[in-house]
């Protein structure tokens, strides 16, 4: 027997039912397949434009933290792309191929490439997008037969953005769902199954064959046949009452059709859902077509109603959905936007109705939807440009007013020019703007205003003041528009004032230093001029053109008559340093000749300034200076032959000046030892006198001998200071690094007997530190000065001297200060002068040369010294030296 004949054998109330069961396992196969595919296509593109809009923000927001350099919150920002469902792997690249921040810290720092070995092996998804030279845009691809999406974004600064996002969990959450709803479809279809052979088998199976031919007849809409089964059995009644149904369907499918073209006709959608998730549509109307979707796309397609609508709108209908399955009413309104074929939203207005079952539970869902679109859009930007205008009218930098054309009075103005005039706004819609003009601009305001009025001009500018409520003046710039009604009457006139007394202020400060400017050129003869390489533009100042001998009143030189202006002789250097200037090139400063043919010669002195402009892609431009130096030319002529005849001078000077250093460094050896010669033998004679014959004389001639004594004593003292001073003023000073610390010690040290004598108290108050100095010359001037405060401090109750220090930027400051006499500080200048004393010697000896030779010493060392002091309050003298 044939195989395609062994079907025949079996009875058709068998062979009828397997067939449907194989059909059905069939068709429910194929769409399961169908499904699958479909559902790995929509995830795959959701997941695509989810994970492309998230790189896309993040790629502005890294691109602006990398302008600013800060790797902390890039750190940040690549660490939350964790929460992004599915995305296990993210790198922050670097121009050098390094891992600059990644998921794992362990990653920071590595290649990139050693980094993808280790978590992929040498097939990580990201290895071949990661070699591929940097787009210039974000790539999302997803992997051949995986469910793997990798990224890649460039970023400023040659950075890189690597991600990679496994999508397997929405994947198989969708195919979870339609799996699902397969096996209750599945379900359902076996249980119809089963009824019909159950049926097939109880009744006569030549009259359900007739039964449901002519049934199968009816359900494809031909309502005009009839079972004609007769008898009183169950399918008699089914034929009787199929033939009754089909007589009421077939009125009611008239009645359905009628109703169907009047639907279709109109902008309505009818609709009809089921209460499950995703709203599955029952019903839809052909009026559908207006968003470009058929009916069938929405019944047996693959498109879901929930999908259609916005994603900003999808919350808000839940919530309100749900709040009306619970609460009711059964009827409401809606209004939300659901997305067309052709990508575009559309806005609708739901008016939906629910149907309860015995339960209360709500079975199913209609509604009539109306496409309103055009009256949001226009509801949105009548909402919109109301705002704008609010928002224009509020500027902050530009007064607003709407004014009368009757009374010239204000009837509305904004906060800005509330400040400009300086009233309050309540006082400001009291005035007028008449009563706020000066006279001359009111009379003008005034003429503009009638010509309005007359219709002779729609509007009008003008330059105008306003008298501020302080009295002040403002100076305005005023526009004025009309607005009219629509038989062109004047209704009201609306102003913008904005406030330029600054401008006008800087205008006329502007213009001031620019005449300024001109006469302080034509005073010292300099003139300026400036050029652009890009726009080949030159400005000259009228003073630069006096220089070349030409009339400023005229236009300016072209590059031929300034070159005929030049010396002969210098003209070919000017004219290639005009060139280089021209073609961008470097110019340095230039000195040159007028032609003595157009006038007499003047010496000029050409300088330049290059700006660059690289960065902003332009040319550079310069600017520069030419003046006169004929003056400082001759001047210099006559500089050089007085220069050399100082210079035969300072020679004859200077052999002079030799000579007579040496006839000071014999004057001085005179004074050594010829002058000092008699001044011992006096001292050695008047001793001896005392000695050999003080028994004879009385105590005045006693009181003379000590007298001379003394004498001798002081002469000789001032000798020795007189060579001190000498040779302070003829050495060498030898600088060299001196520890002062040491060096005041050492002086201290050299007065132990006199601070042991007079109990005086010596305070340190110095760090150790070095000095560029004289040692020897430093020692002369220590000495004296803590000689000094232990000379004029002796008769104090507690005797105390302080040596301290200080520093200050680039300098040390170092002082010696006693609790002595002190002086009148109206003789500061006196006391550094040689023989200067302000004691007499009795009560204080000396020779008036000490703080002179202090004096001479610190000016040869670079330094300067002074005294404080008040009169028996102490003194303080200070010593100043660079470091």
């Amino acid at each position: 027997m044939s195989w395609t004949r062994w079907p025949l054998t079996i009875a058709g109330r068998w062979l009828v039912p397997l067939l449907m069961i194989v059909f059905a396992l069939a068709v429910m196969s194929l769409r399961y397949q169908h499904q699958m595919r479909q559902i790995d296509q929509d995830v795959s593109a959701q997941e695509s434009q989810r994970l492309r809009e998230r790189l896309s923000i993040e790629q502005t927001r890294m691109d602006e933290q990398a302008g600013l350099g800060n790797s902390l919150l890039l750190h940040r920002l690549v660490g939350g792309l964790a929460l992004h469902q599915g995305l296990n792997q993210a790198y922050l690249v670097g121009p050098d191929e390094r891992v600059l921040t990644s998921l794992s810290r362990l990653d920071i720092g590595q290649p990139l490439n050693a980094v993808l070995s280790r978590v992929g092996g040498s097939s990580s998804p990201l290895q071949a997008l990661a070699v591929a030279p940097s787009p210039s845009a974000i790539v999302v691809e997803r992997l051949a037969q995986q469910p793997v999406f990798i990224g890649l974004v460039p970023l400023q600064g040659k950075l890189r953005l690597l991600v990679q996002v496994d999508m397997s969990y929405p994947l198989a959450a969708r195919r979870a769902s339609e799996q699902a709803e397969l096996v209750r479809e599945g379900l359902v279809l076996l249980a119809a199954v089963v009824i019909l052979t159950v049926l097939l088998h109880l009744l006569w199976f030549r009259r359900a064959k007739s039964l449901a031919l002519a049934l199968t007849a009816m359900g494809a809409g031909n309502l005009s046949v009839r079972t004609g089964l007769i008898g009183r059995d169950e399918l008699a009644h089914i034929g009787e009452a199929a033939d009754r149904m089909a007589e009421q369907l077939q009125a009611g499918q008239d009645r359905i059709r009628r109703m169907s073209d009047i639907i279709n006709r109109s902008p309505l959608v009818v609709i009809e859902w089921r209460n499950a998730e995703g709203w599955p549509v029952r019903y839809v109307s052909d009026s559908v077509s207006q968003w470009g979707y058929q009916p069938a796309d929405l019944l047996n397609g693959p498109l879901q109603y929930i999908d259609l609508i916005h994603p900003d709108d999808v919350q808000q209908m839940n919530d309100e959905v749900t709040r009306y399955f619970a609460q009711g009413p059964d009827e409401y309104r809606q209004e939300y936007r659901i997305r067309k074929a052709d990508g575009g939203w559309a806005w609708i207005e739901d008016r939906t109705s629910l149907t309860r079952d015995e339960r209360g539970e709500v079975d199913t869902i209609s509604g009539i939807l109306l496409d309103t679109t055009v009256q949001k859009e226009a509801q949105l930007a009548q909402r919109e440009q109301a705002e704008q205008l609010r928002m224009f009218y509020e500027l902050p930098f530009l007064g607003m007013a709407i004014s009368s054309p009757l009374d010239k009075r204000w009837l509305q103005v904004n906060d800005r020019l509330c400040e400009i005039l300086g009233y309050p706004r309540e006082e400001l819609l009291d005035m007028s703007w008449a009563q706020m003009t000066p006279p001359g601009d009111l009379e003008r305001n005034v003429a503009l205003f009638d010509e309005l009025l007359a219709g002779h001009r729609s509007g009008y500018q003008m330059a105008k003041r306003f008298v501020r409520k302080d009295g002040s003046m403002v100076h305005t710039e005023l526009d004025v528009r009309a607005v009219r009604d629509r038989n062109g009457r004047i209704r009201q006139l609306f102003a913008t004032i904005q406030d330029v007394t600054e401008r006008t202020q800087a205008e006329a400060a502007l213009q001031d230093y620019k005449e300024m400017l001109e006469q302080a050129e034509a005073l010292v003869q300099l003139g300026s001029w400036a050029g652009d390489v890009e726009s080949q533009q030159l400005t000259i100042s009228a003073q630069l053109v006096r220089n070349i001998g030409l009339d400023p009143a005229g236009r300016m030189p072209s590059d031929a008559e300034y070159l005929a202006r030049i010396h002969p002789d210098d003209r070919a250097m000017v004219a290639e340093d005009m060139q280089c200037i021209r073609n961008g090139g470097e110019a340095g400063d230039l000195v040159f000749r007028t032609d003595p043919a157009h006038g007499p010669m003047r010496w000029l002195r050409r300088t330049v300034r290059r700006i660059s402009r690289e960065t902003e892609g332009r040319g550079p431009r310069y600017i520069g200076t030419l003046l006169d130096i004929t003056e400082a030319v001759a001047a210099e002529a006559r500089l050089k032959r007085l220069n050399q005849e100082l210079e035969e001078r300072v020679a004859e000077r200077t052999a002079q000046l030799s000579q007579a250093n040496m006839e000071l460094e014999a004057f001085s050896y005179t004074v050594s030892h010829d002058l000092k010669a008699p001044l011992r033998g006096i001292d050695g004679y008047s001793q001896l006198l005392v000695e050999e014959y003080g028994d004879r004389l009385d105590d005045e001639g006693r009181r003379f001998v000590e007298r001379i004594r003394k004498g001798v004593q002081q002469m000789s003292d001032l000798i020795a200071d007189l060579l001190a001073y000498s040779r302070i003023e003829r050495r060498d000073m030898v600088h060299e690094p001196v520890a002062l610390l040491p060096l005041v010690e050492q002086v201290v040290d050299s007065y132990h007997a006199d601070i042991e004598k007079h109990g005086t108290e010596v305070r340190l108050a110095m760090e150790p530190f070095t000095l560029p100095l004289d040692r020897e010359g430093m020692a002369v001037v220590l000495r004296n000065l803590i000689g000094n405060a232990l000379k004029f401090s002796r008769d104090s109750a507690s005797p105390r001297i302080e040596i301290g220090a200080r520093h200050e930027t680039g300098r040390r400051i170092l002082w010696v200060r006693d609790n002595g006499v002190g002086f009148d500080l109206k003789y500061h200048d006196r006391i550094f002068g040689i023989f200067q004393r302000l004691h007499r010697a009795e009560e204080f000896p000396g020779t008036g040369v000490g703080l002179a030779l202090v004096a001479k010493a610190v000016q040869r060392m670079g330094g300067r010294v002074w005294a404080e002091s008040q009169p028996g309050a102490g003194a303080t003298f200070y010593l100043e030296f660079l470091e």
